[in-house]
């Protein structure tokens, strides 16, 4: 397909553009937007640049900061909110958040209306179409180094080229935002209005029919499809506001996991939630998907507690799978058609025994205790033909480049075969089908391979050739680290793994944690490590990081400070822990940075004193630990990773 000559000349212009050379906003301007334009075909009479004005005093800065913005017509005259078709903010090339800066700029999308709004700073590009409602979707979210592919460059000039944005018909909106404009303004000078505005609320009520999952506020309306096994699920969300009625919002699988999953159960202004944040009292910004809302307190409760309803029957699903599977200490990948689990890797030669024996011994030719395979193309179905036991299929595990002998990863398979007894009216059908005479869990079926199949294989093939048992069997590479399960830890160093995990999770956690998963962890490994040797190394390190909690001052003061508390013993350090936990007895939420340094002063601990403690004390802190270990691996597995 012949690309047209326009966006040949863009590509070709972004392609050979080097963000390197910004080195300030005149440079984003002169170097990046204007150039651009150029190339998006605007025509430069239609470009125009104001200075924008404080909220409060409307008084011009003394160095006034400058925004950009293209209209429909050439005519000064014409330049007005009807004809504005994009506003563009450019900042600093050094500004790596954008977000923090499209707020301080949402008042002026407002007052100019345009039809996209862009901000970047030379490299990161964010552009908005600005709908009615002050609702604004994220059409491009990428960076200079994206948007040097051929199709994102074309995408890119298809949506916002001159020809394109200025045929877009804007009266609609401009007439909608009038009418919202009013009603708010009615209804601020009218609260008796309200009463009347109420009888539109939806009827509150939650019903689960099957995977199908509504719940219903008065504001606020979410139905859900829930995932079944591993599958995918989604879910719509409806407002019955009069200035958001008719909108719905669509959300897929990456959206529910990635945005709405973190801070259940928590208030709106506590700030465990990604998926908004608060304006000011009554206010809040919430980002569902790629839309953007404004909504009211009364609102944005009901949101939340529609998604709270929604999400814990999502992620209790999900958690069900894997429990009942035992598939949490494998590895999740994607398959072209389904999803599985790397149990181990064997030597390739290793594998086509597998698949020689298992077609040797496939059920159809025999009736022996071994004759109860059947190839599928590369993977081995085990069955006897009426009942399916497991699915396991290679993959090239290209990541450990051994050649010419290349690992096989041998994947534990979840098709529609061995879980079409998940049905819709019956949620248990398919648990009851899980155990050796049914659906082997992964677990089950890494140990009947390693310990029965895989020496059957060795055994029955070496016995024909001059193949070395013990070189095949020695490169067998374990994919799970064998831990000792929470519930049966004895040694403390047995904790480290888990507490390492959780520390993981907490450096990389944005948002703050609901202090009620935190409270009974931080008594418990206060009161576990408190008859620590007081001779235990690291007790700067220790000391360090409990003093950075409390203290604001920058880095280099902390440093200057460093000689205050050097020589501090470990009762300071105890004594440090125990005001911690006064503190967060007294708090709803807690800063993740904090729990983070916390907990790095625990696992110090645990690997490096020597600890006098008691059953009580070791039972407390694997009770507290269990549940926020839990939340962290669900996080990190579902959360935090693209699936």
């Amino acid at each position: 397909m012949t690309i047209p000559e326009p966006i040949k000349k863009f590509i070709t212009w972004i392609q050979d553009f080097d963000h390197r050379i910004l080195r300030n906003e005149d440079d984003v301007k002169e170097k990046f937007i204007l150039p651009m334009f150029h190339y998006l075909c605007y025509p430069e009479k239609c470009h125009h640049e104001y200075p924008l004005k404080t909220f409060k005093s409307e008084k011009y800065r003394k160095s006034p900061e400058n925004s950009h913005i293209y209209y429909i017509q050439n005519d000064i005259q014409q330049k007005n909110t009807g004809t504005s078709l994009v506003f563009i903010k450019v900042i600093e090339p050094q500004a790596a958040k954008l977000n923090d800066a499209i707020e301080k700029y949402k008042f002026y999308i407002h007052q100019f209306n345009p039809l996209f709004f862009i901000i970047t700073n030379g490299y990161d590009i964010k552009v908005f179409e600005c709908l009615y409602c002050y609702k604004n979707e994220l059409v491009f979210d990428i960076n200079i180094d994206k948007l040097k592919s051929n199709d994102i460059a074309s995408k890119f000039y298809d949506k916002l080229n001159f020809d394109c944005v200025k045929n877009i018909d804007n009266t609609a909106n401009i007439l909608k935002n009038t009418k919202y404009n009013l009603i708010e303004k009615l209804i601020r000078h009218h609260p008796d209005l309200q009463d009347v505005l109420e009888k539109y609320d939806f009827e509150p009520c939650t019903k689960r029919e099957g995977y199908r999952l509504v719940v219903i506020r008065k504001k606020v309306a979410i139905a859900c499809n829930l995932p079944k096994a591993f599958g995918e699920g989604n879910c719509e969300i409806e407002f019955s506001s009069l200035i958001l009625r008719g909108l719905k919002i669509d959300l897929n699988n990456q959206d529910i996991l990635g945005q709405l999953m973190t801070g259940l159960h928590t208030q709106p202004d506590w700030g465990c939630r990604r998926f908004f944040k608060q304006l000011n009292k009554n206010t809040f910004e919430v980002y569902l998907g790629k839309t953007t809302l404004i909504l009211s307190e009364l609102e944005t409760a009901d949101l939340c507690f529609c998604i709270d309803g929604v999400c814990q029957e999502y992620k209790n699903l999900i958690i069900e799978f894997e429990n009942a599977l035992e598939t949490w200490n494998f590895e999740f990948v994607k398959l072209s058609d389904n999803w599985g689990f790397i149990l181990f890797s064997v030597r390739q030669e290793l594998w086509e025994l597998m698949q020689q024996f298992a077609n040797e011994f496939d059920y159809t030719k025999g009736k022996s205790e071994w004759h109860l395979f059947h190839r599928k193309d590369i993977s081995i179905r085990v069955s006897r033909g009426i009942r399916d036991h497991t699915f396991i299929l290679p993959k090239l595990d290209r990541r450990l480049d051994l050649l010419p002998n290349n690992q096989i990863n041998i994947i534990y398979e979840l098709n529609d075969v061995n879980l079409k007894s998940i049905e819709t009216d019956k949620l248990t059908l398919w648990q009851q089908d899980i155990g050796i005479q049914g659906t082997w869990t992964a677990r089950y079926t890494k140990q009947w391979l390693v310990e029965k199949y895989i020496p059957k294989v060795v055994n029955y093939y070496s016995a024909k050739s001059q193949l070395c048992e013990a070189k095949l069997l020695a490169k067998i590479t374990n994919h799970t680290s064998e831990r000792v399960l929470i519930t049966e830890v004895d040694n403390l160093k047995d904790l480290a793994p888990y507490l390492r995990d959780i520390q993981f999770w907490l450096h990389i956690y944005v948002e703050n944690i609901a202090a009620t998963l935190l409270k009974p962890y931080y008594q418990a490994y206060t009161n576990l490590v408190r008859n620590t040797d007081s001779s235990i190394t690291g007790i700067d390190y220790i000391v360090g990081n409990l003093r950075k909690i409390e203290w604001t001052n920058r880095q280099e003061e902390i440093s200057n400070n460093f000689t205050d508390w050097k020589n501090l013993s470990f009762k300071h350090a105890i004594d440090c822990l125990d005001q911690q936990v006064a503190r967060i007895n007294n708090c709803e939420y807690e800063n993740s940075l904090k729990a983070d340094l916390i907990t790095r002063t625990f696992i110090w601990i645990i690997e490096n004193g020597k600890i006098s403690f008691s059953q009580a004390q070791l039972n407390a802190a694997k009770q507290a630990l269990l549940p926020l270990w839990q939340e962290s691996r669900f996080e990190m597995r579902y959360v935090y990773t693209n699936r």
